[in-house]
């Protein structure tokens, strides 16, 4: 059953530093933008599916694919600006003022849609939510002198990874969940009690570089053999 108080946003700048026009480029043949609506759509839990661009062309890729298109100012727009100003926009243009919203960001290739429904599930519990990959790393900070001390580990005395004390995660950026409510009044991804949708860490490689578009597009002929 869908839930119409279930919205599901994707961000897609036409442009970017790292790739040039990141968001058209394709894994396993299928554009970016595209591939983050099929997983809204997958997900069949809302035909809310929103694709907020400043770029014509992933506007028009956009509604192909099913998605309705929040034209966003420039200004809005650039390399400095935050994914919170453009979910702001999109609950002023839209009027929106209640319910769920899910941010998927294009540069996670592998979200899928069972991914978004537990988002959205964990939604009812925590006031917001995002992806996480679990990780097994020693962490080490540097000090003003240079050295370096354990952050999650004592370095006195070498455990196994598998013997951390805590479980920790690392966000991947692939989705985030949080109420439309809460967002309206402290203006950020993050507010409230936080909950979390573990991805296995083959799916939640981001989307950066070059070299982690050819990356991407070895998962993706790994994952379909």
């Amino acid at each position: 059953m869908k839930d119409s108080n279930v919205f599901f946003l994707i961000p897609a700048r036409g442009g970017s530093k790292g790739i040039p026009r990141k968001n058209l480029q394709k894994v396993g043949g299928i554009p970016l933008v595209a591939r983050s609506i099929a997983a809204a759509k997958e997900a069949a839990i809302s035909d809310a599916i929103f694709v907020t661009t400043d770029d014509p062309e992933i506007g028009r890729l956009s509604l192909s694919c099913g998605a309705e298109v929040i034209q966003r100012p420039p200004e809005l727009s650039l390399d400095t600006s935050p994914s919170e100003d453009a979910i702001s926009h999109f609950l002023d243009a839209t009027g929106t003022r209640i319910g769920t919203l899910v941010m998927i960001q294009p540069t996670s290739a592998f979200v899928a849609g069972s991914d978004l429904r537990m988002l959205v599930a964990t939604c009812q519990t925590f006031d917001t939510a995002l992806t996480v990959t679990a990780s097994h790393s020693f962490l080490w900070r540097s000090g003003s002198d240079g050295s370096l001390t354990g952050v999650n580990h004592d370095s006195s005395v070498r455990h196994r990874r598998q013997d951390l004390v805590n479980r920790e995660f690392v966000e991947n950026g692939a989705a985030y969940g949080m109420s439309i409510e809460g967002f309206r009044q402290h203006r950020h991804r993050f507010f409230g009690r936080i909950g979390f949708v573990e991805m296995p860490q083959l799916r939640s490689l981001e989307i950066d570089s070059p070299e982690d578009l050819d990356l991407a597009n070895t998962i993706c002929a790994t994952l379909k053999a």
